[in-house]
């Protein structure tokens, strides 16, 4: 019964941070399993949609997804109780309620109507009105450079002195994007449609990096457009490490089951932190689902966080690549790895 559901989901939103409906069968909110951004308080990538005629929960940090009703059963008990009760008056008496298996959460193809109000265009040319190339600013080209970005790679990238400009791309983000001058870094899907960017702070700025989706419920994945699909796929977190890595994606954070569709070709590379619970049970998650996973075993890289500073302390983008490949494990191999790793 969606109306039931939408109205114990309007009942919970005033308990929900930076809560919304973005339509009737949308609700978008912080997400209350993983916290959300802890630098960022209006960043809310929780979105409650409608799969088959039912509500479903996705977020877009942590990748967590059920039910709407398990959300309220899980978060907001009180309320589900109530769900409950009405939801067997309106069956007439009390039922055995039939549990359906979850789809995978990436077989969630929630696309929104986008209106010109929220989304004033979406072409590449139109980063000209509101940045400038990075290799033709001084600031930009000397940050890129000293991180060692390739020449060919800066040319790709934009630069902003005045970052609350950018909210002309997409009118929802006015107000929100501060002052600091900010590396950008489009977003393309597949066929090369503009569907949001990644705006790197050049300073000491506590947030380092800014999020922009243009359209709700579209996964970031930064370079998609231009990776093989028939060859190796080198997925790691952000953006700035893709650029070091051939036919490499960045899945903007560390949630790749947006990338479930790619699985076979992928190797999933997260950020070399053996002590991090989180990562490790992530990575432990990403082998349970069936991924090819990069293991830091490598001495070469102890004590290196991630690709940009194993490039910055010597080693070359072919050695790297040479040390993922033999790190790369899947199944019963990368669980025993991945135990040994936890211990270094």
């Amino acid at each position: 019964m969606i109306w039931l559901e939408r109205k114990y989901l309007s009942m919970v939103a005033s308990r929900l941070d930076v809560c919304k409906w973005k339509n009737e069968n949308t609700l978008n909110h912080r997400c209350p399993y993983c916290g959300d951004s802890q630098k960022n308080l209006y960043k809310a990538r929780g979105y409650h949609f409608v799969i088959d005629q039912s509500f479903v929960y996705k977020c877009h940090n942590c990748g967590k997804s059920t039910s709407s009703v398990h959300f309220l059963k899980d978060n907001f008990p009180d309320i589900h109780r109530e769900y409950l009760k009405e939801y067997l008056q309106e069956k007439g008496g009390k039922v055995k309620v039939k549990v359906r298996k979850m789809p995978s959460a990436n077989a969630f193809k929630f696309v929104p109507k986008v209106t010109p109000a929220e989304l004033l265009n979406k072409s590449s040319e139109d980063l000209k009105a509101v940045c400038v190339p990075a290799n033709e600013n001084t600031k930009a080209r000397n940050y890129l450079q000293h991180r060692l970005v390739p020449d060919h790679l800066i040319e790709q990238l934009w630069f902003t002195d005045s970052p609350e400009s950018l909210h002309l791309l997409c009118n929802k983000y006015k107000g929100r994007l501060g002052t600091d001058p900010r590396i950008v870094l489009p977003i393309y899907s597949e066929i090369g449609e503009l569907i949001g960017l990644i705006a790197r702070a050049v300073n000491d700025s506590p947030l380092r990096y800014i999020n922009m989706r243009f359209i709700d419920g579209v996964p970031l994945i930064y370079n998609l457009q231009n990776v093989d699909k028939t060859k190796t796929i080198y997925a790691v977190e952000g953006p700035i490490d893709s650029l070091f890595l051939p036919n490499c994606i960045a899945v903007v954070g560390s949630d790749f089951n947006k990338i479930e569709h790619l699985k076979d070709n992928a190797v999933i590379i997260y950020d070399n932190e053996p002590r991090n619970s989180v990562i490790l049970t992530k990575v432990e998650k990403s082998i349970e689902d069936g991924y090819s996973v990069c293991i830091w075993n490598d001495k070469r890289v102890e004590g290196l966080k991630d690709i940009n500073e194993m490039r910055m302390n010597g080693l070359t983008t072919e050695e790297i690549v040479e040390i993922i490949d033999s790190c790369t494990y899947t199944g019963l191999s990368a669980k025993l790895k991945l135990q040994e790793h936890r211990r270094t």
